[in-house]
């Protein structure tokens, strides 16, 4: 499932990650809904990402190698 961030743009959001600030990722699922830190994922886990309600942009944040990512 589509997981939510609040930030204005895609640029944001890989800006941020890039300056190591912690994100909170929200799970809108009706059956196991869950808000989470982007620093708290597991290694290799991707995650989908868009801003809602716009849905404007769609990334993908993953755990390489301990680092946060943004594609």
């Amino acid at each position: 499932m589509t997981c939510i961030v609040k930030v204005k743009s895609k640029k944001q959001l890989v800006d941020d990650i890039k300056e190591g600030k912690n994100i909170i990722i929200e799970d809108p699922s009706i059956f196991n809904p869950r808000s989470f830190w982007s620093n708290n994922i597991s290694e290799g886990e991707k995650i989908v990402v868009t801003n809602h309600p716009k849905r404007s942009f769609f990334a993908i944040i993953t755990k390489k190698n301990g680092s946060v990512l943004v594609k």
